[in-house]
């Protein structure tokens, strides 16, 4: 890339910070989906697949030996989506909760957001 733009030489990386890739356990996952597909219905569940991102969950998840079950929460308007689908042109336009300019529908972001939370637990803990 570096002899591609034109650059006078290579660049030097440093690596400061490593976080390894996040890896639900499928069964787990399975599970906390169904709930919210009893929940939802199973149209408003959408597997976007493998992410290059990762999180601290998954260090917390193995360091305690727990299954992970990461999931995603939608927060945007959905008016501005047109495909309903991964090929969507505003995947690539709307801004992703790590942007600053990300901007979250409140409503019904919010009750959903808390009615997730309680749905996935009531799914873990017995009698919650």
């Amino acid at each position: 890339m570096a002899v591609t733009s034109g650059a006078p030489q290579e660049p030097t990386i440093t690596e400061i910070e490593r976080f390894p890739v996040v890896v639900n356990d499928a069964a787990a996952l399975g599970r906390t989906l169904e709930a919210f597909a009893a929940w939802l219905g199973p149209d408003a569940i959408l597997d976007p697949g493998a992410g290059a991102g990762s999180e601290d969950v998954g260090i917390l998840a193995t360091a305690a030996g727990a299954p992970l079950s990461y999931w995603l929460l939608g927060g945007t308007d959905p008016a501005l989506f047109t495909t309903g689908d991964m090929s969507d042109p505003a995947l690539l336009s709307v801004p992703s909760n790590h942007s600053p300019h990300y901007a979250p529908v409140i409503e019904p972001t919010l009750t959903l957001g808390v009615t997730a939370l309680a749905t996935a637990v009531r799914t873990w803990l017995p009698g919650a």
